[in-house]
């Protein structure tokens, strides 16, 4: 079989150099290995970290520029070398150019009103603005591909009164959107002409003299050869859900089983390995505190930030800020790990925390007996017996919440600064005006529960650089192969400058990939100056 471009991984990334290559006159075959559409994306609130997006400035949002982010990006995490420096230029200038391209194509964004950068305090960051979501569409997807959507169980942030307080707000809601931005992706790329095969694997590479020139797909039990003219892109994911390759690369101790990511095993890795790919970040995920119920990964977005909970190791001491962005929570955790004392860590909270917030899975105000019986949820009339039931020292939890009290009556922590920053700010109870995040943990009955430093997906992956050509380890670039979203390894130096950043980068990259192999990128990035 022949087609001009080959597009391995049915993500939001994927989709969208899909729909990218059709406009651009190209057939494009877009593989898949699962039954299911969508990747991570569909099961997340979709948000794109949008530098200098065209909303701002406007409706008392502020202005913004390439070079403001750029400061900002290099403030985080000063770039690794001159690709990833040239990578994030890239970003900071094609970003608003993406997003504007998504609109174009009836796809409408707007601001996620109120959303800081996890930094706003260092130079370049924004207290609002750089944050955008997909609407929710206007029309529907065809039913038998609407049930193709994927779904991850975990992937949802956990909001319950909050939740509806935003939502009763109005301009601070926080609606889950991935599934809405990749199946209006689905519907233009079926729409278009794309064809998908899922269930269809990328066995290998086709390479012929070092250039890539199709790809190896299994489907319906054979091994099926598609030569691809214009180039093959692998928009397939990191290595999240490989056990041995998590052991191999991430810090200790890891789990698949933690993660709430696409479900990726590392084929991305697996192939650049035929063209001697250069590789980066290996240590790096997008790291997020999550509780485990029946097996499965939850994110606690805003269980651990919200009022009248604590987060404390097995020494119950508390170390470190429990609202601070997830990526930096996750490190927190490993950083702090010396003698096994903070993997897991456990979040205690109050009954008062318990009825209004959702814990994981678990709806605010329920008692949901199978985990309680199971130890997954820990609920206690005191403080010693919650200690002694998730085998924590009892002296360090109860000094620990004594300590904690007298801060949140003060109104300010004067030990770890939660509430300070505005994204704390944003992620707590607005009903609480001397610190949003801060409550006394007093109210019985107590509940915990143990906590792991999950993901939502590996950072680390294919060295790519500004026009996201796979380099190899010679630094010279892989005629015919791309690479974008979790298969190349992120730009942004092990940190997350704000939320939608991974899916956003994930996006820049597909878009310039595709005009790449189109051979126009040299126009675009001229007209951008």
């Amino acid at each position: 079989m022949r087609t001009d471009v080959v597009i391995v991984g049915a993500g939001a990334a994927g989709l969208l150099a899909a729909v990218a290559a059709r406009r651009l006159g190209h057939d494009v075959l877009l593989v898949e290995a699962t039954a299911a559409v969508g990747g991570a994306t569909a099961g997340t609130d979709g948000h794109l970290w949008v530098p200098g997006n065209d909303l701002m400035g406007r409706g008392g949002l502020p202005t913004d520029s390439a070079e403001e982010a750029l400061t900002y990006l290099d403030g985080l995490a000063a770039p690794r070398d001159d690709v990833t420096a040239a990578r994030r230029t890239a970003f900071a200038r094609t970003a608003a150019v993406m997003a504007r391209w998504l609109v174009s194509s009836r796809i409408a964004l707007e601001a996620v009103k109120g959303l800081p950068d996890c930094r706003p305090d260092t130079d370049g960051g924004k207290a609002q603005g750089r944050t955008l979501r997909a609407r929710p569409p206007a029309a529907r997807l065809d039913a038998e591909w609407a049930g193709r959507l994927r779904t991850p169980p975990g992937g949802e942030r956990g909001e319950g009164l909050l939740g509806r307080l935003r939502r009763g707000l109005g301009d601070r809601a926080q609606p889950t959107g991935g599934g809405a931005l990749v199946g209006e992706l689905l519907r233009r790329a079926l729409g278009s002409g794309v064809e998908i095969w899922l269930e269809s694997p990328m066995a290998e590479l086709l390479v012929a003299d070092g250039t890539v020139r199709g790809v190896v797909v299994e489907r319906e039990g054979a091994l099926v050869e598609v030569a691809a003219e214009r180039g093959v892109l692998l928009a397939c994911g990191g290595f999240e859900a490989d056990q041995e390759l998590r052991e191999r690369h991430l810090p200790a101790p890891t789990s698949a089983a933690w993660s709430v990511g696409g479900g990726n095993d590392g084929a991305a890795l697996r192939a650049g390995a035929q063209v001697d790919a250069a590789l980066a970040e290996l240590d790096q995920a997008w790291w997020t505190p999550v509780l485990l119920a029946d097996g499965v990964a939850h994110r606690l977005d805003v269980a651990r930030v919200a009022p009248h909970g604590l987060i404390v190791d097995v020494a119950g001491d508390r170390y470190h800020n429990e609202a601070e962005p997830g990526v930096w929570a996750g490190r927190r955790m490993f950083e702090h790990n010396r003698g096994n004392r903070s993997v897991p860590s456990f979040l205690i909270v109050d009954n008062r925390h318990r009825k209004q917030h959702d814990l994981g899975p678990w709806p605010a105000g329920s008692s949901p007996k199978e985990a309680i019986e199971a130890g997954e949820l820990v609920r206690a009339t005191s403080l010693d017996e919650l200690a002694e039931s998730l085998e924590i020292d009892r002296a360090g939890v109860l000094g620990s919440v004594v300590a904690f009290n007298q801060l949140a009556k003060r109104g300010r922590d004067t030990d770890f600064r939660r509430g300070e920053s505005a994204w704390d700010k944003y992620f707590g109870d607005p009903l609480l005006r001397r610190n949003p995040c801060l409550g006394t943990v007093d109210r019985q009955p107590f509940w915990g529960v143990r906590i792991y430093p999950g993901d939502a997906g590996t950072a680390g992956g294919l060295v790519i650089d500004e026009r996201s050509r796979v380099v190899r380890a010679d630094g010279v670039p892989v005629p015919g192969l791309w690479a974008c979203a979790g298969a190349a390894a992120a730009p942004f130096g092990g940190v997350q400058p704000g939320d939608g950043a991974a899916l956003s980068v994930a996006l820049v990259d597909a878009y310039r990939a595709v005009v790449d192999l189109s051979d126009q990128l040299d126009r675009i990035d001229e007209a951008l100056g």
